[in-house]
């Protein structure tokens, strides 16, 4: 099968999930609607959108922690489950004749569904959060959050530059990219040993209540995608994160990818 093949059948199979796609779209709206609403009550909420978007604490807003628990983790376990178990029946098993190309479906199928759950989640905050607060980005601004934060007018302007909102939706976007690519392929991974798609959003919250909590003292998951005030102070943050988010990513790819190889549809 040549490789635009496998991408044209990856992306026809996440269409096929029609009614799937449906209600995760209906679910991101208002899901999203409540994020940014809460965001919005917060102590810094009313100062702009990038605010609600992305808070500068890292936990509230349309792409921060929260986010990831309450609406990337369910949705990309019901898509992807599905997704698996469509392509592992009898039929997608004599079509392609190799598991490697099974694996490599569902690979493509999750970078896939991780771009446009990106632009999902952040075209749906930023047309929400405009509406709520207008599309200023007061980032800029002395009397913006990050400005208050800072209380440091030099250190402020030195770091100006990083706060164009081009630079923050890239920022936004590559983060979250990344992030739900690694969730992704966790989730391959584990599909291999576990049937339930329950058990697997279990697993999954566990390690973002991991994050949450502290308890390792460093973020091992979801914290590693999400942006603080920390983030735009040195951008390098973020380039160590998503590099970590990309190795992460790719090792559950090997491992996923080698174990799926041997597995025995005939069993």
């Amino acid at each position: 099968m040549k490789r635009f093949n496998i991408l044209r059948v990856s992306i026809a199979g996440l269409i096929s999930l029609r009614k799937v796609w449906f209600w995760v779209g209906v679910y991101c709206l208002f899901a999203l609607w409540f994020l940014l609403v809460v965001a919005r009550k917060g102590e810094w909420s009313d100062r702009g959108i990038f605010d609600l978007i992305a808070d500068v604490g890292g936990w509230q807003g349309g792409t921060n922690h929260h986010m990831f628990l309450l609406v990337a983790i369910p949705v990309i376990v019901t898509i992807l489950t599905r997704l698996v178990e469509k392509l592992e029946s009898a039929f997608y098993v004599l079509r392609f004749h190799s598991r490697f190309r099974i694996w490599q479906i569902q690979a493509v199928s999750a970078i896939c569904l991780s771009f446009f759950l990106a632009i999902l989640i952040l075209g749906i905050s930023f047309l929400i959060g405009g509406m709520l607060v207008g599309w200023d980005n007061t980032w800029l601004s002395s009397k913006g959050t990050i400005s208050i934060l800072l209380d440091d007018e030099e250190k402020f302007q030195s770091i100006r530059e990083n706060l164009s909102s081009t630079r923050i939706i890239l920022t936004i976007f590559i983060t979250k990219l990344l992030g739900f690519l690694m969730i992704s392929m966790a989730v391959l991974f584990l599909k291999i040993f576990i049937k339930n798609s329950a058990f697997i959003m279990i697993i999954l919250i566990a390690l973002v209540g991991l994050d949450y909590t502290g308890v390792l003292h460093i973020p091992i998951f979801t914290m590693m995608a999400t942006l603080s005030i920390q983030n735009w102070i040195d951008p390098l943050l973020t380039l160590y994160r998503s590099v970590y988010l990309l190795v992460l990513s790719l090792i559950f790819y090997a491992v996923a990818g080698w174990l799926y190889e041997r597995r025995d549809y005939l069993s």
